[in-house]
């Protein structure tokens, strides 16, 4: 015996040395739940025909089937060239991919059961260490090995397995990298024992995983609406509006000019949607107002202070960002008119296809950020640019936003810089997102004054106000925001060390959707920092990627009853309750269809399962393929790409094949 394990380790031991990884087809696993089968281990697969691949590969391993009876769980490995000296089959029975030896090459397997040629091992160590002991040798009726096919019959009892019993089971042909069953990198397919060994054969597909940042719909990068042509990929722009540009004319809304200056027709044309902002007061290099000059001159004429023109010669707010006009915020006919101005946006895009998506509540303080910072002048001036409101008067502002958006969260949603009452205590009861705009940074983040930790935890804000938490409000809202310090910032925040790793300690804290307008999406193509780009883009927002497919191979009935597993491995949900629909196609034809019940805004980081029931009874015989999509109700078409392979040409997801008798 002692020799038999030395000989088993010696053969073996290349297995765990090879980590080339070779491309294999096809780009799916599939896993089987097949009903009993007569079989005879010798060498002839003619009693194999009606048993469907749980695996296949394009190597000298062609193909790997299991099926069982009462006695014996039955092995199949089909191919050309197969090693007639060593062949190994690596079980894994207890369900488990954590317990159990990690053999190399495949994902996690947490192997219990070693076959190689007839000697059959149970696995001895702790997970990493080669120990095992002989259980059985299996007599040659039980084993049968040829070029072309390896056939072995294992007792149910050795292995422990009995009705609804599931094994995973993986083979390598002469401990090559390349021949082997699944392919390199792809998990290990399962079979399940039917009760009483019958049953309808079932099929579990494991599509292949896609390792992109894909360009999809309401995350990643949204970069300055105003330019065009943006080297890298993005799918929302973002649009600061300035009062005067919107209402020259008073009560006469300019929304051609707002929607031609920052290029509407284009961004719809390439599918990208528009996070908005209106803004008061932009700080620039020239003086300037950005208020309507109706709407300063009605001031004046009522009597009211229309604001303060400031200079900012402390270099608080930057380079070439130092003049401007700060609004008499506290004005009752300046709020009344704030009223008008944002119903009158939220009336003009309210429609399920408005190029808009995000609201940034802005309106107030410089950039429309929620401050008139510097307070405080060279020569100790106290609101050197500016009063910003309290509470009482800043809340009326904020409660124009949630009066007028309350009702289309279906197609656009509102989010704010500051955490404030109002965010989460409102009468709509309309919860809002939150955007950090100086992301990246890390005393900005973290300081008591800091955005997430004032998220978190409440905070004294600028004006010495105490202002209430918004924590974990990304579990039902999104995060977003922008990157710190112009383009200084931006590469500091995206370059490998501290600085990279910060942004990622960032992102996996708050869970950012999107980052705009200052942004990487100007950046070249293959750029010193596109590595980092991609990591981030992929891990903000949602990244859905196809775990899993269960269903019946073949089925006479009236109905095909599906379960698919979905993962997000992005930080964030998707932020609207899209549709998901799965299908059944004949060549590009849509024969069968069901919205399946799922919401989107649910699909936090982890695994989901969504069922389905497809009607088939009018169906006539054949083979289909099933199919899975995430629908752009606006367009009645696929809308969100997977992080999968088989991805057809109109966007849906390929799950494998189905057959009606």
């Amino acid at each position: 015996m002692i020799a038999q394990r030395k000989s088993m380790k010696m053969s073996l031991l290349v297995v765990m040395i090879l980590a080339l990884l070779f491309p294999f087809f096809p780009s799916s696993l599939l896993t089987s739940t097949a009903a009993a089968a007569p079989i005879i281990v010798d060498g002839n697969p003619a009693d194999w025909e009606e048993v469907p691949a749980i695996a296949v590969n394009s190597g000298n391993a062609r193909g790997l089937k299991a099926t069982h009876d009462d006695t014996n769980l039955y092995l199949l490995v089909e191919g050309s060239n197969l090693s007639t000296v060593i062949g190994s089959f690596w079980l894994n029975t207890d369900r488990d991919a954590s317990t159990g030896y990690q053999a190399f090459g495949w994902g996690a397997t947490g192997i219990e059961w070693l076959l190689e040629n007839n000697s059959l091992y149970r696995y001895a160590g702790n997970g990493s260490s080669w120990e095992w002991t002989l259980e059985l040798s299996l007599p040659s009726s039980a084993i049968a090995r040829t070029s072309s096919v390896i056939e072995a019959a294992i007792p149910l009892s050795t292995l422990g397995l009995t009705a609804g019993s599931s094994v995973s089971i993986g083979y390598l042909d002469n401990n090559s990298d390349i021949h082997r069953l699944p392919a390199q990198s792809q998990p290990l397919p399962s079979y399940t024992l039917n009760e009483g060994g019958t049953g309808a054969p079932m099929i579990e597909f494991y599509p292949t995983e896609l390792d992109d940042p894909l360009n999809n719909p309401f995350k990643g990068w949204a970069p300055s609406a105003k330019f065009r042509n943006y080297p890298q990929d993005h799918r929302l722009v973002y649009a600061g509006v300035t009062w005067k540009q919107l209402e020259p004319v008073k009560g006469q809304y300019d929304f051609n000019a707002i929607e031609t200056a920052n290029h509407f027709d284009y961004w719809h044309s390439q599918g990208v949607k528009v996070v908005l902002r209106f803004i008061m007061d932009s700080p620039s290099g020239v003086p300037h107002q950005d208020i309507p000059d109706w709407l300063y001159n009605d001031m004046i004429r009522l009597g009211q202070s229309p604001g303060t023109a400031y200079h900012d010669e402390t270099g608080g707010m930057g380079a070439g960002n130092n003049m401007g006009f700060s609004p008499n915020y506290s004005s009752d006919y300046l709020i009344a008119r704030h009223k008008l101005a944002i119903e009158a946006i939220a009336e003009h895009y309210n429609r399920p296809d408005s190029p808009i998506a995000f609201v940034q509540i802005g309106s107030l303080g410089h950039w429309a950020e929620f401050h008139t910072w510097p307070y405080v002048g060279p020569n100790g001036e106290r609101n050197y640019t500016g009063v910003f409101p309290p509470n009482e008067i800043s809340n009326q502002y904020i409660q124009h936003y949630i009066d007028a958006f309350a009702d289309q969260e279906s197609h656009t949603q509102v989010l704010i810089r500051r955490s404030v009452e109002l965010a989460k205590n409102n009468n709509k009861g309309l919860i809002l997102g939150m955007f950090n705009d100086v992301f990246g940074d890390q005393p900005s983040f973290d300081s008591e004054w800091g955005w997430y930790t004032g998220t978190q935890n409440g905070y004294w804000d600028d004006i010495g106000q105490r202002q209430p938490d918004h924590a974990n409000f990304w579990d039902i809202r999104i995060s977003a925001g922008e990157f710190y310090g112009g383009a200084y910032g931006m590469n500091a925040a995206l370059t490998s060390g501290s600085g990279f790793s910060e942004t990622l300690r960032q992102t996996e804290l708050s869970k950012p959707s999107w980052l705009g307008p200052n942004s990487p999406a100007s950046l070249a193509l293959g750029n010193p920092l596109q590595d980092n780009i991609d990591q981030l883009k992929k891990r903000m927002g949602y990244h859905f990627v196809l775990n899993k497919a269960s269903y019946p191979q073949q089925s006479n009935g009236s109905s095909l009853d599906v379960s698919v597993v979905v993962e997000n491995k992005g930080v964030q949900h998707f932020p609207f309750n899209w549709p998901v629909e799965i299908q059944l196609r004949s060549g590009n034809a849509i024969v069968a269809r069901q919205t399946v019940s799922a919401d989107l805004t649910t699909w936090r980081t982890g695994l989901h399962t969504i069922t389905g029931s497809l009607s088939t009874a009018a169906l006539p015989s054949g083979t289909y393929d099933l199919a899975i999509a995430i629908i752009d109700p606006t367009t009645n078409q696929p809308g969100v790409d997977f992080a999968n392979t088989n991805r057809l040409s109109d966007g849906t997801y390929k799950l494998g094949t189905w057959t009606k008798p």
